[in-house]
């Protein structure tokens, strides 16, 4: 198992209230998800001009403009480093061999994140040290009971399970490589919307998924994947006292390796 690289009052299911950019401009409609485990991390930010394309089938069943609006969205998971000693404010870091997969293949974010807590730990302040830009994160209700960072065995490419109590996060790598220079849309607009090729670019899939209560599945509800919206996980045996015997649990012992595990 990983060890802890963040403090306890890090660890749950987050999501943004705005961002701030030192222009000025404010951003309240991305609907952007941090979930945090004991060190593992899966971020998830989709913004709300995208298509509504949760009634189609695949991308097949997508125009080239939608294709290209799928391009724009951002997602990454890894691992998070904190040094709470730092100053002025702790500092989260995301150094390019902490990702492990990402949705973009440029890491939009560079720098490291201050951190402050306020209104008793439900609010977390994020503040980049060159005054860029400055995130409100609010805790997620029912985010703090247990946290588990799972990966896929035997799967062909990298496939990660974000769990903090009633929310989790899907997240599977796609198969091709890309270059870390461009973006998902630098990328197809070079390959001149070739179909073929969007599809392996766009095959790549963070999914943010709650459930209502223990015992149950985890529904999804935003994903990079819009038609996979509405559907469940599949997993409604993550819970912590099947965590914690995870030699009795086929379905871990077969299928999923714990990396991390927190409870209260």
């Amino acid at each position: 198992m990983q060890f802890s690289s963040v403090p306890t009052a890090m660890i749950g299911c987050w999501e943004r209230r705005f961002i701030c950019f030192s222009d000025g401009t404010k951003d309240k409609t991305t609907r952007a998800i941090w979930l945090q485990t004991l060190s593992g991390v899966a971020d998830i930010r989709i913004a709300s001009a995208r298509p509504n394309l949760r009634g189609r089938s695949g991308f097949a069943d997508c125009t080239d403009d939608e294709l290209l609006k799928l391009a724009e969205q951002d997602c990454f998971c890894g691992f998070t480093r904190f040094n709470p000693d730092a100053k002025p404010f702790p500092t989260a870091s995301w150094p390019r061999e902490a990702y492990l997969f990402r949705f973009q293949p440029v890491i939009t974010f560079p720098e490291p994140g201050w951190i402050e807590w306020q209104q008793s730990g439900t609010c977390m302040i994020e503040r980049a040290p060159s005054g860029a830009y400055e995130e409100d994160w609010r805790l997620q209700r029912a985010s703090r009971s247990f946290a588990v960072h799972l990966t896929k065995n035997d799967s062909v490419v990298a496939t990660c399970l974000y769990v903090a109590g009633e929310h989790a996060i899907y997240a599977r790598d796609r198969a091709r490589k890309l270059p870390s220079d461009k973006t998902l849309s630098e990328l197809a607009s070079d390959a001149k919307c070739d179909r073929d090729f969007l599809h392996e670019l766009l095959d790549c899939e963070f999914s943010y998924a709650r459930r209502t209560q223990p015992g149950e599945d985890y529904k999804i509800r935003a994903s990079t994947l819009p038609w996979r919206e509405g559907q469940l996980l599949g997993c409604p045996w993550i819970d912590t006292p099947n965590l914690k015997n995870t030699k009795e649990g086929w379905v871990l012992a077969e299928q999923w390796t714990i990396e991390s595990l927190w409870h209260l």
